[in-house]
């Protein structure tokens, strides 16, 4: 078995969307404020730099770069699990609860594409409403 090399050097930023179950629009006013701080917060606790962060009421976009040694799917496992559970115990009533889908989609930004990437993902609720969107960057499983 090979070791981790401990100054190996990663420089690696990616984007990721995932969606709440079934699509259904539940970020919104309140329950998007709280999702985006406690998203902004797990990335923070796992050492991750946040890049950018935005969305609408049924998904969420994130650029980011994670530590070399954080799996891209436990992030996503950690980021997705902690902030459902927060929101359910903050907000869940008889007829309303929070879940994300189970997928997700990431794909790697070159260094050079990553301020337009931003710019993208900061500007998501434009986006959805004109129309502009990049579909490579909208898939949140294989389609």
């Amino acid at each position: 078995m090979v070791d981790i090399v401990p100054n190996a050097h990663a420089r690696l930023f990616y984007h990721f969307v995932w969606s709440t179950w079934d699509r259904v629009a539940l970020l919104d006013g309140p329950v998007e404020r709280h999702a985006y701080a406690l998203i902004r917060e797990q990335c923070g606790r796992l050492g991750c730099r946040l890049h950018a962060l935005g969305g609408v009421a049924d998904h969420v976009h994130l650029a980011a770069t994670l530590p070399r040694t954080l799996a891209v799917a436990d992030f996503m496992e950690s980021v997705k699990g902690c902030s459902s559970r927060a929101l359910n115990e903050a907000h869940a009533t008889d007829v309303w609860t929070f879940k994300w889908q189970g997928g997700y989609g990431v794909v790697t930004v070159s260094p050079s594409h990553l301020p337009r990437v931003i710019r993208y993902v900061e500007n998501q609720k434009r986006h959805h409403a004109d129309g502009s969107l990049w579909t490579s960057l909208e898939k949140c499983h294989d389609e």
